[in-house]
């Protein structure tokens, strides 16, 4: 099924040269409407002290390495040059192996280039899903908009099979950039993290000016568009600055017919394993080691007290 109204198409080029993905994950409940598959796009130029998928960061391809699991399995080989008396780790020869290629599964490879093709197998295999539950397809990361030839193609090829499509983003992008993705969805999830300059620069490390300036030029367009707030114990949950942020949210959407109310997502830290296996380090576990639960009826009442209509989600993406 074709849309007729669907944007231009992108360049043969964005859809040969494909793109970089970490994940894509199927049977998704909370990233649009439906059961979606939710494809993850590598690279973010934000750095949430927060993130829940510190491996999309980095826009190149990583290694996961759980040394734990490494000890386990005999995996030496004779050192070169030095006779069979000394032993060295194959992988101090050799690099690091395919996934499989780990007898202790120690090692799981994060990214790959893939075709527009090559992703699209995966999403409509489950488009039978898709028709009965209203989902569909959904761009993430990492930030989408770091890929904005790829995520178009992507885009417009799930529309070309009766797909329906979304983009949640950080907003943090060239309106170029944005637009040049956000054109081909029909529907974009865009997340507010601070309403205070300062605080979004002391915990994401950029400026929100431009991402609420981007904010702005969306809601005067023709796509539906929710905003998504992870809520963070101890950073904008509390009632000063959730006021902020509704208040600020308020006086953007007040008029927007495309505005479709905003989503709350309650931090977790399920990435917390992810950090250990990617060598980083998790900045809000370390800047609040004694944080409690997120306020999240606390900002529900704080958006209501503003009018704004807001829906709990189960968890934090990121």
């Amino acid at each position: 099924m074709k849309l007729s109204a669907a944007p231009k198409s992108a360049s043969s080029e964005a859809v040969m040269a494909g793109g970089t993905v970490f994940n894509i994950q199927r049977f998704s409940l909370h990233d649009g409407p439906g059961v979606r598959t939710v494809v993850f796009l590598k690279g973010c130029q934000l750095r949430c002290a927060w993130c829940a998928n510190p491996e999309s960061l980095a826009a190149g391809p990583e290694v996961l390495f759980d040394a734990s699991r490494c000890g386990k399995v005999q995996c030496w080989q004779p050192c070169p040059g030095k006779g069979s008396d000394r032993l060295i780790d194959r992988c101090s020869l050799a690099g690091w192996p395919a996934d499989d290629g780990c007898p202790a599964a120690a090692i799981r490879h994060i990214g790959n280039r893939l075709s527009v093709e090559e992703v699209m197998r995966t999403v409509v295999a489950d488009e039978l899903y898709y028709r009965t539950s209203g989902g569909g397809m959904t761009l993430s990361g990492g930030e989408m908009a770091m890929q904005p030839a790829f995520s178009r193609a992507l885009l417009l090829r799930a529309r070309q099979e009766g797909i329906h499509t979304a983009v949640e983003t950080a907003g943090f992008a060239p309106w170029s950039a944005l637009w040049e993705a956000c054109e081909a969805s029909q529907l974009i999830l865009f997340d507010i993290k601070l309403a205070d300059e300062a605080l979004h620069q002391h915990y994401t490390g950029v400026s929100n000016r431009s991402i609420l300036t981007n904010l702005e030029r969306l809601l005067e367009q023709s796509v539906p568009l929710r905003i998504r707030i992870p809520v963070i114990p101890e950073v904008n949950d509390g009632e000063g600055e959730a006021a902020n942020m509704m208040a600020m949210i308020a006086a953007k959407v007040r008029g927007k017919r495309h505005f479709q109310g905003i989503d709350l997502l309650p931090y977790h830290n399920f990435g917390n394993r992810k950090y250990d296996l990617s060598g980083k380090r998790c900045r809000y576990e370390e800047m609040h080691p004694g944080h409690g639960k997120p306020q999240v009826e606390r900002m529900a009442d704080i958006a209501r007290h503003y009018g704004l209509t807001t829906t709990t989600l189960s968890h934090c993406i990121g």
